[in-house]
């Protein structure tokens, strides 16, 4: 799979990449984002919530935070303008939906939207952050597309 970005989006990516990351190493455990990204699996039964988490957690960050890596270093760019093309075999594809998938989840808690189809979402509430999580849905949309395409 080719991926064909601007410069612009390019270094967008690699900023957003970094602040996944510092969201999965510095977050708090308070920090509702990082919630969305690391959710209770048993809400109802502590016991078994602590022992997930004591057994997965460490796992799973280390999984988002390779992510968020591979994004970063195939986003590097330092000129302005033109194109940045990127070749990505079928794994690291995936690998670049779970990053998109992750700051999706982030921005959708920064800008309050809960459910994607919510009416009544904030609107005026960060505008700049509705916009990448905008944009990243769309770049994950289009990769789902060429990596899942329907069969008529």
């Amino acid at each position: 799979m080719r991926i064909v970005l601007e410069t612009e989006e390019a270094m967008l990516l690699s900023e957003l990449a970094d602040q996944v990351d510092s969201v999965l190493l510095l977050g708090e455990a308070d920090d509702p984002a990082l919630g969305r990204l690391l959710p209770n699996a048993y809400p109802d039964d502590h016991d078994a919530a602590h022992d997930y988490t004591r057994y997965t957690r460490d796992s799973l960050v280390d999984g988002k935070r390779q992510a968020a890596q591979r994004v970063r270093d195939a986003t590097a760019v330092e000129e302005h303008g033109g194109v940045v093309q990127i070749e990505l075999d079928q794994s690291e594809a995936w690998g670049w939906l779970t990053f998109l998938t992750d700051l999706r989840l982030i921005l959708a808690e920064r800008v309050g939207i809960v459910d994607e189809d919510e009416a009544d979402a904030d609107e005026t509430r960060d505008d700049y952050l509705r916009a990448a999580y905008e944009w990243a849905g769309f770049v994950q949309g289009s990769m789902l597309e060429v990596l899942d395409p329907i069969k008529g």
